[in-house]
């Protein structure tokens, strides 16, 4: 079918062109109304291929799962290069424990949904739509994070949580179906090596990639065309870890926390001059990313098949999509100690469970494998767009109070200087923060609101 006239390489390049301009504007409406971009772009994808057949699915399942893996790994790779050490360090042992048992608890509950309803007594494709589609999406729930702005501590809980999940999902599925695969005497090796060899060839290789790209930075970080270089090295790194049986996706944000926190590992690079990610680098990789994104996301409403689910079906996943929402909160709740995390972060933690990129590139690659994945398509298709729709309702329902700006958190210590100076019997001037110290970001966003009933935080120490 043509449109405009067009068909064939002017069509194709049309609609990537809409794909790109409908990106844009849904990620203002993202940052506007908290509204995932996600779902205008599946949408788009929807329109173009199931509803008027413009594009044929087929013709792109080649590259899908080339595109997929690639722009998780481009997210998670930039998600790593903000978490900061120093912030992530109290929050890891309860975002690790959430991530874990929130990843298990939903696989439970989707495979049960599965084998039950959608497709019944089918133990391998209910399996395998559990497994994708048990995490919730770092390629979703990190960028919305940050454009919300919320507190640091908040988004570093986020930030690990989607990419353990990410990174759980791919290990599982990736082994189910080394199960399946034709038996052979190789087959317990194999195994063995997909449940054993993952995270710590992956760990292994994201900490020898950045060491070594540290290095290439300190020298050539102001040549022209480093972002690119970047990134082909951050390519190679991910072939490579895959090659030797290692989590190509856990290397990547390992690569960059390392790069992210030059900081912490300078000694052992023998460097004493401090040093600083350029600007140009972050904005050419987030553009990059942004670009790949958009395009694979258009590609999954490409691939939805028009069908019409069944009344039991759709309920089924209605309920599935109020269920995990819940199931999360439950699982905040449960998991994780109120002096580690604040119990006012348990709606947040929960409401940011949408379905998207990971679940969708796990499908494909499944699919090259057991053709009948293809049934899981249009269910995953559902539970994705429902997954956001009722995040989107959540984040509106109950607002997340953005992290203060410094000049916020200054006028905050003004107006609660009187309060201080009578809690403490000092002198003013001596209370007063120093605006030449630097403060980080979980400083200003302890500061209290004038009237608040709660004591006066720690001050921040005077210079000697």
């Amino acid at each position: 079918m043509a449109l405009l006239g067009l068909s064939g390489t002017p069509l194709l390049v049309l609609l990537l062109g809409a794909t790109l301009l409908v990106g844009f504007g849904a990620d203002w409406l993202a940052s506007r109304f908290r509204v995932p971009d996600v779902l205008w772009l599946i949408a788009l994808g929807f329109v173009a291929g199931p509803v008027l057949g413009l594009l044929s699915a087929s013709s792109l399942l080649v590259i899908a799962p080339v595109l997929g893996a690639t722009t998780l790994m481009l997210i998670l790779f930039d998600a790593g290069l903000d978490l900061r050490i120093s912030r992530v360090r109290p929050l890891a042992g309860s975002a690790l424990l959430f991530a874990l048992t929130s990843y298990v608890a939903s696989v439970a509950v989707i495979y049960v949904a599965g084998y039950l309803v959608l497709f019944p007594k089918h133990s391998v494709l209910s399996l395998l739509f559990a497994a994708a589609l048990g995490c919730t999406s770092g390629a979703v729930i990190i960028p919305l994070a940050n454009r919300l702005g919320l507190a640091t501590g908040l988004r570093s809980f986020l930030q690990l949580d989607g990419a353990v999940e990410d990174a759980l999902a791919v290990i599982t599925v990736t082994t189910i179906l080394a199960l399946r695969a034709p038996s052979s005497s190789s087959l317990a090796l194999s195994v063995t090596a997909s449940l054993v060899l993952p995270l710590p060839v992956g760990i292994g290789f994201g900490l020898a990639a950045g060491l070594i790209w540290l290095l290439f930075l300190y020298a050539w970080q102001n040549r022209p065309f480093v972002a690119l270089a970047t990134l082909g090295f951050l390519f190679v790194t991910f072939a490579v870890t895959e090659a030797f049986g290692g989590s190509g996706i856990l290397a990547a944000i390992i690569f960059g926390v390392v790069v992210g926190n030059e900081e912490l590992v300078r000694p052992f690079l023998r460097r004493s001059r401090p040093f600083q990610i350029s600007n140009d680098l972050r904005k050419v990789e987030v553009e990059i990313a942004f670009v790949l994104r958009s395009f694979f996301l258009f590609l999954i409403g490409l691939f939805a098949v028009v069908s019409n689910p069944g009344l039991v079906e759709s309920v089924t996943l209605i309920v599935l999509v109020a269920v995990l929402l819940f199931l999360r909160q439950g699982v905040v709740l449960g998991v994780t100690r109120p002096r580690s995390i604040p119990r006012a972060w348990s709606g947040p933690i929960a409401s940011f469970y949408g379905r998207g990129l990971t679940s969708a590139v796990l499908l494909i690659v499944a699919l090259e494998q057991v053709p009948e994945v293809s049934q899981l398509f249009l269910p995953g298709l559902l539970l994705i767009v429902g997954t956001n729709i009722a995040m989107t309702l959540w984040l509106f329902a109950s607002p997340t109070r953005p992290e203060p700006s410094a000049d916020e958190a200054e006028r905050r210590w003004a107006a609660a200087a009187p309060e201080l100076i009578a809690f403490s019997g000092e002198d003013a001037t001596a209370l007063a923060p120093d605006p030449a110290e630097s403060r980080t970001a979980e400083d200003l966003a302890r500061v209290p609101s004038p009237g608040g009933s709660r004591a006066p935080p720690p001050l921040p120490r005077r210079k000697e």
